[in-house]
């Protein structure tokens, strides 16, 4: 009973279709586009339990993503809908656990065709686009601790070498630049306490600098993200089961950071990205992406019960 292996397969068949119920300049109302796309999903799982404490495990998958309904809102009707992102995903990890710690390493290699991004237009209009196949390939690293006096500590990374593997067209260079949107280094730690009933929950996480343009000319650096949470189990009462009282606080240094890019953009000189136009409307210039900024220092409260 050491060695378990799981196979399966899926097979999606799916209708995506666009109408242009609102008669866009030049695409006359009832304009329609459509795809009938299939996608294989075979699954594999295998692990090896080499004793009590140490396991390994190989996973194996296809997967895919078409645009979603909301994407395709924004496009002409006509305009031939992006083909389905396909990935193949393999895994290899190892696990360790006794008493006092658990620790979970795995390697991983994503093959991935046809990636759909979000390009975003301004104005808060989004539309779907493929921008060509690429690779990511890494680690995760995870450690978590058991509770000791109280206090369970909890530690991950993950590096990420994710790169474009071809080009979006003649004017787009793309092939080799680090994948749009996809940093390097993220890592974790966090902390919990309890004692009776009260609980605490503190984190910290940290994301590397990341291209936010195909072309790798616009990029936001690093950023630090921080969450804390205390709260108290009251004893049942009454019918009320499980009352709790909980404060949940985020970014307690009251920092202002980018945290992400609304879309994506070919470069940050695009045009189509981000319009901005002049007083008389004569023009537009492109001003590269527009970006999602850590709220400010922010607390919550809720009470909450069972019956």
């Amino acid at each position: 009973n050491r060695l378990i292996i799981n196979a399966g397969f899926k097979f999606v068949m799916s209708n995506a279709w666009n109408n242009g119920w609102k008669g866009e300049s030049g695409h006359p109302t009832g304009a329609r586009s459509g795809a009938n796309t299939t996608e294989p999903l075979p699954q594999l799982s295998i692990s090896y339990q080499i004793n009590e404490n140490n396991q390994i495990y190989v996973n194996a998958e296809g997967d895919y993503r078409q645009p979603s309904a909301t994407d395709l809102g924004w496009m002409y009707a006509g305009t031939p809908l992006p083909k389905n992102q396909y990935s193949i995903k393999e895994e290899l990890g190892y696990r360790y656990h006794n008493k006092y710690v658990m620790v979970d390493l795995s390697l991983f290699n994503y093959n991935v065709t046809n990636r759909i991004v979000d390009q975003y237009m301004g104005m808060n209009q989004f539309s779907p686009m493929s921008i060509g196949n690429q690779t990511m390939r890494g680690f995760d690293l995870m450690v978590a601790g058991t509770s000791i006096h109280g206090f369970s500590p909890y530690a991950s990374i993950e590096y990420l070498h994710a790169t474009q593997d071809s080009d979006i067209n003649q004017s787009v260079h793309a092939k080799g630049n680090q994948a749009i949107m996809a940093p390097r280094v993220m890592a974790n730690f966090g902390l919990t306490y309890t004692y009776k009933g009260f609980f605490a929950n503190g984190a910290v996480h940290y994301t590397g600098p990341q291209s936010v343009s195909i072309s790798n000319d616009q990029r936001i650096p690093g950023y630090v993200t921080d969450t804390l949470s205390l709260g108290y189990h009251f004893k049942p009462f009454s019918f009320l089961k499980s009352p709790t009282f909980k404060l949940n606080f985020t970014n307690l240094t009251g920092s202002i950071v980018r945290t992400g890019a609304m879309g994506a953009v070919f470069s940050g000189k695009d045009r189509n990205a981000n319009l901005v136009w002049s007083g008389s409307n004569a023009g537009a210039v492109g001003t590269g992406n527009s970006f999602m900024v850590e709220p400010r220092f922010t607390m919550v409260g809720s009470v909450s019960t069972s019956f």
